[in-house]
């Protein structure tokens, strides 16, 4: 539908998933809503729908073109502009059989209702003033969140925050351009209508809370594809095993042959209700010239390709093996140029080393001599077996407890690249 032309047409489609279900849903919505859904509903509780008020829910039985009964139905009445779209609406509730969706469906086409298009119902809401183009996005991104945290990004997005937010800076940057407009019409009169430290503060204000706006992106985008968390180390230093334990299945292939995994392998697990996006990336080391049909050539792509992968993650586990600390300094200058915002150091294999404070202590030597960033607050260092899954409960709450400051720091944050 052109957003120009009137909103004359009526418009039928179903609320609910296309499949056989117990109960079905089926939406229509525009001027002649009630009188279409009269032709079709019979119910003695209201002979004539179009005297219906709103906000009233009627037992009946609905029939097709031909007269044969379709099915028994609960009808709910929304009166113009108390509605969703703010329109005359009507919802039914049949059986959830497809036969009886598709056969009513056509029966509301038949008489006069057209299929509405995609999104068709927030488009009229939008059009008609019931919410903005802001809440009209939140409503495709509350049907598709998947966990708590991206849930509540939605709800509040639904509910006006971020339009209220936007609306309170565009109110700032009138103000601003008001008092610079009257500075410079009367500049030459020696007139001071603005104290300049009192610009100047309006100024730094709002370009904080518009940087403030421009870095929540980042999160906000993550919390609806899973913040990502680059698993990288030497070769064999137990990093598939490491996802395998993380998210409780065999996602990654384990053997005991160096360079096993090849590409990057990726899943997503919510914890805490924060969706991470764990990352096996290839193992790490130095790969040389070598011919471009070998197995090395395809190794070495798999090597460049974790590099990508970790320099752009939100978190980086740099995964060592306990059992072998000669490895340790390689696999910390491995990753040494990286900037990641969080570092977690996973010792890995405890289970078959003896005294792992003594493997502890000589790690955090290594650390404070080769990695730069060890002092600072945004690192950890977590003992664990991911064979023999001890360790991988501190994992999950470490990185909770690293990403949910993030997100409480941010009481607004963009989900969408258009406002971004």
């Amino acid at each position: 539908m052109s957003t120009t032309e009137p909103l004359i047409t009526t418009i039928c489609a179903p609320a609910t998933p296309h499949g056989v279900g117990a109960l079905a849903l089926i939406r229509m919505s525009g001027p002649q809503a009630l009188e279409v859904a009269g032709r079709v509903f019979r119910s003695a509780a209201c002979p004539d729908l179009t005297q219906s008020e709103g906000y009233r829910t009627y037992f009946g039985h609905v029939r097709d073109s031909s007269g044969e009964l379709l099915d028994e139905v609960l009808l709910s009445v929304f009166r113009a502009p108390h509605s969703y779209t703010g329109e005359d609406s009507v919802e039914i509730s049949c059986h959830g059989s497809l036969y009886i969706q598709d056969a009513l469906l056509r029966t509301l086409v038949e008489n006069g209702a057209v299929l509405a298009g995609p999104g068709e119902f927030s488009q009229r809401a939008f059009m008609n003033g019931k919410m903005d183009l802001a809440q009209a996005e939140a409503v495709a991104d509350l049907i598709a969140s998947e966990n708590r945290t991206s849930h509540k990004l939605a709800m509040d997005q639904m509910r006006g925050v971020f339009s209220q937010e936007l609306s309170a800076l565009r109110s700032r940057l009138l103000e601003l351009a008001s008092l610079m407009e009257l500075e410079l019409d009367f500049s030459d009169e020696n007139v001071e209508f603005a104290d300049k430290k009192e610009l100047r503060s309006l100024v730094e204000s709002l370009l904080e809370s518009i940087g403030k706006l421009c870095d929540s992106f980042s999160m906000g985008n993550a919390m609806k594809k899973g913040v990502p968390v680059a698993i990288a180390g030497l070769v064999n230093s137990g990093k598939s095993t490491l996802l395998n334990a993380l998210l409780g299945e065999e996602k990654a292939l384990v053997t005991p042959v160096a360079g096993t995994t090849r590409d990057t392998i990726e899943d997503v697990l919510v914890v805490d209700g924060i969706p991470f996006r764990f990352i096996d990336t290839a193992g790490l080391r130095h790969i040389g010239e070598v011919d471009e049909m070998s197995q090395e050539h395809i190794e070495k792509l798999g090597v460049k390709r974790s590099l990508e992968t970790i320099r752009s993650a939100a978190v980086l586990m740099l995964v060592l093996d306990a059992s072998r600390p000669e490895t340790y300094t390689e696999s910390l200058q491995s990753v040494a140029s990286f900037n990641n915002e969080h570092i977690l150091f996973i010792i890995n294999k405890i289970d078959l080393v003896c005294n792992i404070d003594v493997i502890l202590a000589g790690f955090m030597n290594t650390l404070c001599n080769t990695f730069v960033t060890s002092s600072k607050s945004n690192t950890s260092v977590l003992p664990v077996s991911a064979a023999k899954n001890i360790g991988i409960e501190d994992i999950k709450n470490t990185l909770v407890a690293k990403i949910r400051p993030d997100l409480d720091r941010n009481a607004i944050i963009l989900t969408n690249l258009r406002h971004y």
